[in-house]
């Protein structure tokens, strides 16, 4: 399944931006988951689930029997930067994302407003060839004036509560091609938690830049 995110920059007044990302959940099944939170589950019609931020488990979490499901919520991740602050380094970004429970098994994973939640599993029947997560952004984020900022400004740093190994790890988005994020063994459910940076390495004009990221999760 997917989940879409948008970048946006926008003015505050002077040579203020601000940048955001929209990540947009499509939380759903698709017929045809201490340290790195990869666990087993059971083998099962062929199915997948992708969670990006907010999403739906209905009857309690998963593994007490819960049923995801589809959820159009789309959240935004953003940051302001001060004119003062323009080019001056790397700024954390933030996100609307009220998502700090694993639908696994409900336990405090992701930090918010600092986290946003990816997790989901592949369910197939038999042997099979692993299913892959990617993430495909454009080269650029745009803002009205057709100014726009490289989609590689944007980073991530994966992590989570008692995670000191990340399942899906921290990265650079490429822009402009889809990029291989985790390649996910079937019958499992995998999930971490992504804070999003600005690299915030160059003067920009005011304006609301945008750009959306498409998460997909796929098997052969």
């Amino acid at each position: 399944m997917r989940a879409q995110p948008d970048l946006f920059l926008s003015p505050g007044g002077g040579m203020l931006p601000l940048l955001r990302i929209i990540l947009l959940t499509s939380g759903a099944l698709a017929c045809a988951g201490a340290q790195a939170f990869v666990v087993n589950i059971a083998a099962g019609t062929r199915s997948l689930f992708l969670q990006v931020g907010a999403g739906a488990m209905t009857g309690g979490t998963f593994n007490s029997g819960g049923t995801p499901g589809n959820n159009s919520t789309i959240n935004r991740v953003s940051v302001t930067i001060p004119a003062a602050n323009l080019g001056a380094g790397t700024s954390a970004m933030t996100t609307d994302s009220t998502v700090t429970a694993s639908p696994y098994d409900g336990f405090a994973f992701c930090t918010v407003p600092a986290q946003v939640y990816v997790g989901g599993f592949y369910r197939t029947p038999g042997a099979a060839a692993n299913a892959t997560l990617s993430a495909t952004a454009p080269a650029s984020l745009v803002n009205a004036s057709g100014n726009t900022i490289p989609f590689n400004t944007i980073s991530w740093v994966s992590g989570g509560a008692s995670d000191p190994t990340a399942t899906i790890p921290s990265g650079t988005f490429v822009g402009g091609t889809s990029q291989t994020l985790l390649s996910v063994t079937r019958n499992t459910w995998f999930e971490s938690c992504l804070q999003f940076n600005y690299a915030n390495a160059q003067l920009v004009g005011s304006g609301t830049f945008t750009g959306r990221v498409s998460y997909t999760l796929t098997a052969p």
